[in-house]
């Protein structure tokens, strides 16, 4: 005796009407990414192995001179990559000590405490051009805000901050401490998931603060530390709006705000506009960054814990 077919049970039909509607969204999402990622990628590698420039309608193609002449002649693409390294660990330490002591402060049961994390927050939704325009007016050494609280607590020679080449890295550096909004946001929310059994168990035990914070608090936000950690690298390697508007665009004065970002934008859209050059150093940086992230989650093994016992 032949069994027969089983009817379509209702998960079937809406397991095929669901599929039919992922697929409908999912290619619009395909789609976006081959046309504004994955083809930019693809034509960024052609074009830097190639001598174009704005101009140039019959480019020459170069195999990897490019590459070559960046890492063995290019005087300026190794200080700005030295100068972007610099930037990016000192900063993103700062930043990362910076949002996780905030983070802390603004898991307090205070009150008012929405209204504080709403003012720590706020300088992040303002374009990053006219906060960099904010910090160069209050780090003005003649006519800024800063400099005028240091000469009425008895500073006779107030730094000159990014006027000097010795001190416009540093003053970067500085300023860009006070990006801590989006890390900030991230260990927040990790600390509010922790349940406060923990703590409580722990003082009946006796545990000081310190002890909760390393014993507890740390390694239980030890996944978005590593998120963070990440977040923080690629944001430094790219900065570019800060050292812009610090740097007038041309890593003003005597190069010393010259981060690899700023070089690659002044090689490929100042004269003579070499696109394929700067399409080259636009890889090697990626390749920079790439195998930072790669290090990053190698040791990410050693202070990452998913269980506290």
């Amino acid at each position: 005796m032949m069994n027969k077919p089983l009817a379509h049970t209702p998960f079937k039909v809406n397991f095929h009407r669901h599929y039919k509607y992922f697929l409908l969204f999912g290619t619009i999402a395909i789609v976006g990414f081959l046309l504004f990622y994955l083809y930019p990628i693809i034509r960024t590698f052609i074009l830097s192995l190639t001598d174009k420039t704005i101009f140039d309608t019959d480019p020459e193609y170069i195999g990897w001179a490019n590459y070559l002449y960046a890492l063995q002649n290019d005087q300026l693409f190794a200080l700005s990559i030295k100068q972007s390294l610099i930037f990016a660990s000192i900063s993103g330490v700062l930043v990362l000590v910076t949002s996780l002591i905030l983070a802390l402060l603004l898991n307090s049961r205070v009150k008012f405490i929405g209204v504080f994390r709403t003012i720590y927050f706020l300088p992040f939704i303002i374009p990053s051009f006219a906060v960099g325009a904010v910090y160069k007016n209050l780090f003005n050494p003649t006519t800024g805000f800063i400099n005028k609280i240091l000469e009425f607590l008895g500073a006779s020679n107030p730094p000159l901050w990014y006027i000097s080449p010795d001190s416009a890295l540093m003053t970067m550096i500085v300023i860009s401490a006070f990006g801590f909004g989006v890390k900030m946001l991230v260990f927040l929310a990790a600390l509010q998931n922790i349940s406060p059994d923990y703590y409580e168990v722990a003082e009946l035990e006796g545990a000081s603060k310190g002890q909760q914070f390393f014993k507890i608090t740390l390694p239980l936000i030890s996944p978005m530390l590593f998120f963070n950690i990440i977040l923080i690298t690629i944001d430094g390697l790219r900065a570019f709006s800060l050292a812009f508007v610090m740097g007038n665009g041309q890593g003003w004065p005597s190069n010393s705000t010259l981060l690899f970002p700023i070089y690659m934008f002044m090689t490929a859209f100042n004269m003579p506009f070499k696109l394929g050059y700067a399409a080259a150093m636009a890889w090697i940086f990626f390749l920079i960054i790439l195998a930072l992230t790669g290090l990053n989650f190698l040791l990410s093994k050693f202070y990452v814990q998913k269980d506290v016992t």
